[in-house]
């Protein structure tokens, strides 16, 4: 079992939360499966809630109430830190759900280059029990 908060890669490089190095600001993730089936086969049936689109720097300031500031202030000064933010995951028929809806795995991976809306990202670590 894994610690409460994975190390988080995420490559979804228009959200607000998106730092160079592929790291996540925010304090935390939510996962959740595809809106319109209600579950997930697979990892494009998953999607990060936490996404905000960054077009201007309203965007940005609009979603400071998810910001992880003192793990992107130990990222940014301290070699080698990574930012963890939390991951609550709603996706139940996952290998690395846990009740709490807690994700347990080591490292997850969030993708979406070029993402425009939620239902572009995807949780990648997903895998169906």
């Amino acid at each position: 079992m894994a610690t409460q908060n994975p190390m988080v890669k995420c490559t979804v490089d228009q959200c607000t939360h998106w730092m160079n190095g592929n790291q996540c600001m925010a304090a935390r993730i939510s996962v959740y499966n595809d809106e319109s089936s209600g579950t997930s086969r697979s990892a494009d049936d998953t999607q990060c809630k936490s996404f905000h689109e960054r077009k201007t720097v309203g965007d940005m300031v609009g979603a400071l109430h998810n910001a992880n500031v003192g793990g992107t202030m130990m990222a940014a000064f301290a070699d080698g830190k990574q930012i963890m933010p939390s991951v609550e995951c709603f996706v139940n028929n996952c290998v690395h759900w846990s009740s709490g809806n807690m994700c347990h795995a080591g490292t997850i991976e969030i993708a979406g280059r070029n993402a425009a809306k939620t239902q572009d990202t995807d949780c990648e670590t997903f895998r169906a029990k």
